[in-house]
Order: C-alpha cells, then sequence, then structure tokens
C-alpha cells in the first residue's frame, strides 16, 4: 500500500511539474532588451479563471436570481399597496431585475464590474405646469 502510494505520489508531482510553465528571471530573458508588449495570459491562467468562474456562478446565480425573484415580488405587492403607482413598482423592480446574471472570466480578471443590484429607472420628466394669466388671451 504505500509503495502504490509513493509511485502515485511521485507520478502525479511529476506531471504538475511538466505542466507548469518555466520560470524566467528578467536576467535570462532574451528578449529582455526588446520593447516590452503586453503577454498574453498563458492557458493555464485562461483555464482557472473559466473554471474560477464556474464555481462562482454556482453561488452567484441563485442568489442574483432569487434576489430578482423576491424584488419582482415585492414590486408587485408596491404597486397594489399603493393603489396602482407605477413608479413605486419601477423603483424596486429595476435595481432587482437589472445587473450582472453570469460571472465571467473577464468578471474576475477586474475588467468588468459584477453588478448585483441594478441602476434604477430612468428619471421621467414632469411637464411643467401652465399658469392660466398665461393662457388667458389679452384683450
Amino acid at each position: 500500500m504505500k509503495t502504490q502510494f509513493s509511485t502515485l505520489l511521485a507520478f502525479t508531482l511529476t506531471f504538475f511539474m511538466l505542466l507548469s510553465p518555466f520560470r524566467l528571471d528578467a536576467g535570462d530573458s532574451p528578449a529582455a532588451n526588446e520593447t516590452a508588449q503586453p503577454a498574453e495570459p498563458s492557458v493555464t491562467e485562461e483555464m482557472g479563471y473559466g473554471f474560477g468562474s464556474v464555481v462562482a456562478n454556482l453561488f452567484y446565480m441563485p442568489a442574483k436570481i432569487a434576489y430578482a425573484g423576491l424584488g419582482l415580488m415585492t414590486g408587485g405587492l408596491g404597486y397594489v399597496l399603493s393603489a396602482g403607482r407605477g413608479n413605486v413598482a419601477n423603483n424596486i423592480f429595476y435595481p432587482a431585475v437589472r445587473g450582472t446574471y453570469v460571472v465571467t472570466p473577464s468578471h474576475l480578471k477586474g475588467e468588468q464590474p459584477v453588478i448585483f443590484i441594478g441602476s434604477p429607472p430612468p428619471e421621467e420628466h414632469q411637464p411643467q405646469q401652465v399658469s392660466m394669466s398665461a393662457a388667458t388671451p389679452q384683450p
């Protein structure tokens, strides 16, 4: 049993050492004197971000969907209790339903923000009231 474990451990360590990228110091790099260009991410780094986004979505998506569902129910209740005022319901609906539903690798890298609570509804412009003195014709 101990021999099998040692063999498995040696094989696993060798496997992961072969998968890991080699590290070069700045002085050892052949391109140290060339202009610095942004390095493309490695395949393993991209796989890590992809795996991280899958794991994050296991927790984030159910929470966001539950929040949106509760916001819809609360907004409907607010609409009924306010005697049909749509702005009351919209002030609850918009933040609950808008936002990010899926975490992507770009969110984990910090390239895009994760928005759990969405933006409020757009402001509606109220028509200005016209005074009666301006509306009546002058003789």
